[in-house]
């Protein structure tokens, strides 16, 4: 039975210790837990917010439902078919696909929070998406109370988007990705190729396992630790455009870009706001980030209101400067 705790503080279960409460918490180990979790709120009527790891989500008032953290573990595989229970970590997940000889998560190593965030955010780095190897995702749906399974073309991956990050009502069990059995590194993301260069690597034979340790290196030097500095990592997505959408704003200011898989320029956020003056300026509780412009710092002591105004005024002033509208990466609840 699920031990249901009430008025219950999050600020040690949100990477920005941000210190709202939630009406009801409980934390689920089991298919079991979950449906007595969610039959709980049920018949009071609670809203209810799934709660991974905490990393990438900006808690701006108490909470009048019920959290449900989720803690399910376990990990199996059949072939190149690995699937994972969403309450794994995201990393230690990758090192456990390196380790059993599967391959290309390699890019996308390091990132926090658990498994399943994964797809609601269609997490990417380096020229890379957690949607590339998704083959299925195991729900219940909060509203029919059943278990369901969305095929990849189900889920409507986008740019940090899916099916899961725009309908509220899917509380994920299991992720199961389809991965490779041989190694095909992928090291065309140009701050990942120059990094690798410049440790002397040959690229011609550059193997999963060197990929993965250069990723974890490169974010351990521009993206601080929330565990030290209380933060959700970048704060503000990338920019995806047309070529033609590209030509016009490059015709306002030089910026680097990415082309992604579909044809489309990924344009870097972090520059436009950097160029907007941006980069290392702290006021009261806040600041951005010397190492990385994208990412937001907290002392501790800033609210989610104090958070969300301060990221307001960055985005307004880069919309003023250069016309483009950036748009936060965290959840707010």
């Amino acid at each position: 039975m699920i031990d249901i705790k009430e008025d219950y503080s999050l600020s040690q279960l949100n990477s920005f210790r941000i210190s709202h409460t939630a009406k009801y918490f409980c934390e689920v180990v089991t298919t079991e837990d979950c449906f007595e979790a969610i039959n709980f709120a049920s018949q009071r009527n609670l809203d209810i917010h799934i709660l991974g790891e905490g990393t990438n989500i900006v808690i701006s008032q108490n909470y009048q439902g019920l959290v449900i953290k989720i803690s399910l573990r376990g990990i199996k595989s059949i072939d190149n078919l690995v699937s994972i229970a969403s309450g794994e970590s995201w990393h230690e997940s990758v090192l456990w696909t390196l380790k059993n000889n599967l391959f290309g998560l390699e890019n996308l190593s390091l990132i926090p929070g658990n498994v399943g965030a994964a797809p609601v955010q269609n997490i990417g780095a380096y020229g890379k998406e957690i949607s590339t190897f998704i083959h299925s995702v195991k729900v219940i749906n909060l509203e029919s109370n059943k278990i369901e399974e969305f095929s990849k073309n189900d889920c409507n991956f986008g740019y940090r988007t899916s099916i899961f990050k725009n309908l509220k009502n899917y509380l994920i069990l299991e992720v199961t990705l389809d991965l490779l059995s041989y190694e095909k590194v992928d090291i065309s993301y140009n701050s990942l190729k120059g990094y690798m260069m410049a440790e002397g690597l040959d690229l011609s034979k550059a193997t999963s396992n060197q990929v993965c340790r250069c990723v974890c290196e490169l974010r351990n030097t521009i993206l601080p630790d929330p565990k030290h500095t209380p933060n959700v990592g970048s704060f503000f997505n990338n920019i995806v455009i047309t070529e033609e959408q590209y030509i016009k704003l490059d015709k306002i200011k030089k910026i680097p870009y990415h082309v992604n898989e579909e044809g489309k320029f990924k344009i870097s956020s972090a520059y436009l706001i950097e160029q907007a003056g941006w980069k290392g300026f702290k006021e009261g509780n806040l600041s951005v980030s010397q190492q990385h412009s994208l990412v937001i710092l907290s002392n501790g002591k800033a609210s989610g209101k104090e958070i969300l105004i301060f990221a307001k005024i960055i985005t307004d002033d880069v919309l003023k400067k250069y016309g483009v509208n950036l748009i936060i990466e965290p959840t707010v609840v």
